[in-house]
């Protein structure tokens, strides 16, 4: 007598609502839910449908937090089942979905609790198990005189030496996050090196490294790393929010730099102090109960006043017509300020801040922009 054999189904679904629901958690998912559009999760490393379900999660009241954690347990729970079927390639990326979750997870976070450092070195954890058979990676402390600052650096795999790229996240997006803008400049034969900066990411959650008045000194030790990383060749960096405008700032301080772009400069991060719940997150990159008079201190000395701005080198400036955060105004004002001869400004039609939602297009450009720049100064013929 023959048997029927099991079915078996294996159900790949939405967290148990049990799992995610938090009263206390109704405003921050709200305001995740306001901020954090497809486009914007999918430029933070977040996959297509954990970016889906996460939205559609968070529209039915559930928690932003809980949800974003629960899929990422998803994940982890597949990668330790041993009665599932897998390859290194899969298991690496489960653990790049879990880490981008974990990450996400915290965004909306304003203070640096014990949970979200712990939350925060998990998905650095797995960022790291998934990048640990690619061999372009490496993740690195360098020392500074303001305390340890953490980065991932991407090589190409051609024989080097190659230019050096310093890509600089803002307020919300740090290093791993912008591993999306890094790929396309390794393609075209650079070093990236991703940093969290003082206040940033692991710099801060890890390493305990918070912003000061004093923020550039830490700088002049990242500066000669990437001098030394180049060796020889041209540096370059990228910055993005906040950090479009700190780039400047270091420029103007340490000479370095063949080329600077700024992906929506943020001119002055004192005036977001005006934002009570904002001020709140931007506190936390100066320490875990700075006073106002602190806080204040930090972002004043981030302004991008006409004197503070000294760069020569060639400067491309990425603006959205639509930027919340930036008037096209202020950008037109902050490129006339610069002193380089070669300058110009790319204006994207209906562009938010920072432009998620024109990755190609702005993948594109600062991929050729530097490039082209890198290679006149090296003199390679056109």
């Amino acid at each position: 007598m023959s048997s029927t054999p099991a079915l078996v189904i294996d159900r790949i679904g939405y967290p148990c609502d049990e799992d995610i629901t938090a009263a206390d958690d109704t405003a921050v998912t709200a305001a995740a839910l306001r901020q954090f559009t497809l486009h914007r999760l999918l430029a933070y490393g977040v996959e297509a449908g954990d970016a889906l379900r996460l939205l559609e999660l968070a529209a039915r009241g559930q928690s932003w937090r809980r949800s974003a954690l629960a899929l990422a347990d998803q994940h982890l729970a597949r990668v330790a089942n041993p009665d599932l079927p897998r390859t290194t390639r899969s298991q690496t990326h489960l653990f790049a979905r879990a880490s981008a979750l974990q990450r996400i997870s915290q965004v909306m976070e304003l203070d640096n609790s014990p949970h979200r450092r712990e939350i925060y070195a998990a998905a650095a954890a797995h960022f790291a198990r998934a990048r640990a058979d690619d061999r372009r990676y490496e993740h690195l402390v360098i020392d500074t005189v303001g305390g340890p600052v953490a980065a991932w650096v991407i090589t190409p795999g051609s024989e080097g030496p190659h230019p050096v790229v310093l890509v600089h996240g803002g307020v919300d997006g740090w290093s791993m996050d912008w591993e999306g803008l890094a790929l396309p400049l390794v393609e075209e034969d650079m070093t990236v090196v991703l940093l969290d900066g003082p206040g940033q990411g692991e710099t801060r959650l890890i390493h305990r490294h918070y912003l000061t008045p004093h923020w550039l000194d830490a700088y002049e030790q990242v500066c000669d790393f990437l001098a030394e990383r180049a060796a020889g060749m041209p540096v370059a960096a990228v910055g993005n929010s906040m950090a479009a405008g700190l780039v400047l700032l270091i420029a103007a301080r340490y000479p370095v730099f063949t080329a600077v772009c700024s992906n929506g400069p943020v001119t002055s991060m004192a005036a977001q102090l005006a934002r009570r719940t904002y001020a709140r997150k931007l506190a936390s990159f100066c320490g875990d109960a700075p006073t106002a008079e602190q806080v204040r201190a930090v972002f004043d000395s981030m302004e991008l006043t006409e004197d503070r701005i000294g760069a020569t080198c060639p400067f491309l400036l990425l603006q959205g017509d639509q930027d919340p955060m930036v008037p096209v105004e202020d950008g037109l004002r902050l490129l006339d300020r610069v002193p380089a001869a070669d300058k110009r400004m790319a204006l994207f039609e209906g562009g938010e801040h920072v432009l998620n939602r024109y990755p190609g297009d702005k993948h594109h450009l600062i991929r050729t922009w530097l490039r082209d720049r890198i290679d006149r100064a090296i003199g390679t013929p056109q």
